[in-house]
């Protein structure tokens, strides 16, 4: 076999100046696969879900494997099964053709087949970087070389940097199926009777919806005004929860709750407290609210385990909640920062029009991390259940969804949206703008499948309370 060299005749690409991703195109059951990340860091090679049913491959052909795989960071992966395919690559008309293994992974990416070194050691391939190139043998004993698409390598970068998000085809807590039991907001939120942090001051008039139900407009529009905010309110109906069963939740890809425990912490088990007769009743009907709109779970084995703790509401009803003091004794306090109050009302005092947006049990529509479900288990006299959703009472939950939303209205704040945590304030100086910020408030919203507590929003309002401080 000739040695194989490099030259600067190899380089084929765009611009000298790079250190951009290896990309390349294969062919897989006829079918030109574009968008084949060379990966050399990878011990497995890897075809995408979404790339395999557009292959057309029937499920019969995977073998079943459901083994997790690890990022360089050490996060788990896990695999759907696993298929032996025959991978061509060509240059011009001399084409080599190898057997790969590939794992089936259903994730979020901008590829459509991650190669690693089992496939490049098979191919023979040296890979150079520099030239955007690699080369291999081929069968007739010739060098073969495959040029990298270093513009299409660019998109992949580029579009890797975004957040994966399956828009409106998310739905992590499935409701069981004959389920008649609905969860309300103030079964969720521990707020509800406190003092609002959030609230208008003049009087509200329902607007209804194309859905039947209504949300609130205050009554200090003009037949004008109105009619320049309502279009916009009417065609994102679908962005008001009416109950817990509503709730799509954020893809954890995106944010999920994890637990940072003391790794010399010792697990904590409590021991059952008892409740009381009509306590115990209320705790059994509240549990079984949630186990049928799919928030919690049954958990077999347990290691921290907690006493729920059952609370008078202002109407005389129970409300459930968890005593979580022991494993949030175990985790250190999260150093995310919280926006300063003062610069918040600054920031939203002295605008034309107000709208006061609450999401509905916000924490709620974030989910756990899956390795720290059964760390957030709970008692009942039924069973023990763990919680799927961040609940509230967990140390560093209010962290966990001020970044969210940060990370979601990160290109709006401080120009037209001011919020704390689950509390927001779009504001505009005028009915005409305030529309638009609405609509790009919503558009934010969506793209992260997180939905408004259609009680607690009030929009085209010109004064309010926010975190206490009066709004004009």
């Amino acid at each position: 076999m000739p040695p194989i060299i490099f030259t600067d005749d190899d380089f084929h690409g765009l611009d000298h100046q790079q250190d951009d991703p290896m990309v390349i195109t294969v062919e897989i059951e006829n079918y030109v696969v574009k968008k084949v990340f060379i990966d050399q860091g990878s011990s497995v090679d890897i075809l995408y879900w979404a790339t395999y049913q557009k292959l057309q491959l029937p499920d019969t052909a995977m073998v079943p494997f459901d083994k997790p795989i690890y990022g360089f960071s050490g996060e788990q992966v896990s695999t759907r099964g696993y298929i032996d395919l025959h991978t061509v690559f060509r240059e011009g008309t001399q084409t080599k053709t190898i057997p790969i293994r590939f794992l089936i992974v259903d994730a979020p990416t901008s590829y459509n087949i991650l190669l690693g070194r089992p496939s490049l050691n098979t191919l023979g391939v040296v890979v150079s970087t520099p030239h955007l190139a690699m080369k291999f043998s081929s069968p007739s004993g010739d060098i073969l070389t495959i040029h990298y698409d270093q513009r299409l390598a660019r998109e992949c970068y580029m579009a890797s940097l975004r957040p994966q998000l399956p828009i409106q085809q998310t739905n992590h807590i499935e409701r069981p199926l004959g389920s008649d039991i609905t969860l309300s907001g103030e079964d969720l939120d521990p707020r509800v009777g406190r003092d609002v942090r959030l609230e208008p001051v003049e009087e509200t008039s329902p607007l209804e919806l194309p859905n039947g139900h209504s949300i609130n407009l205050g009554t200090g529009l003009n037949s004008d005004e109105r009619a320049i905010i309502t279009p916009i309110l009417t065609n994102n109906t679908d962005l008001f929860a009416w109950s817990a069963a509503d709730l799509p939740g954020v893809d954890p890809l995106v944010a999920s709750h994890k637990l940072s425990i003391y790794k010399e912490a010792r697990y904590v088990s409590q021991k059952k407290r008892k409740l009381g007769e009509e306590r115990r009743l209320a705790a059994k009907v509240e549990a079984d609210k949630l186990l049928n709109v799919g928030f919690i779970e049954e958990a077999q084995y347990t290691t921290w385990l907690s006493n729920v703790v059952l609370v008078n509401k202002a109407n005389g009803k129970w409300r459930m909640c968890v005593d979580y003091t022991d494993i949030n004794k175990a985790c250190p306090r999260d150093a995310y920062t919280l926006p300063n109050i003062d610069r918040l009302v600054d920031g939203a005092a002295g605008n034309k029009v107000l709208s006061f947006l609450d999401a509905y049990s916000g924490y709620n529509q974030i989910p756990m991390a899956v390795s720290d479900m059964h760390k957030i288990a709970f008692i009942t006299d039924d069973a023990n259940y763990f919680y799927r959703i961040m609940p509230f009472g967990l140390k560093n939950a209010g962290a966990t969804y001020q970044w969210l939303m940060d990370k979601v209205c990160s290109h709006l704040m401080e120009q037209c949206v001011e919020m704390y945590v689950d509390d927001m304030v779009v504001k505009s100086p005028s009915h005409h703008q305030h529309a638009e910020d609405l609509s790009a408030v919503f558009s934010a919203l969506r793209q992260y499948n997180l939905h408004l507590n259609p009680d607690k929003c009030v929009f085209g309002v010109d004064r309010g309370k926010f975190l206490g401080f009066m709004l004009t």
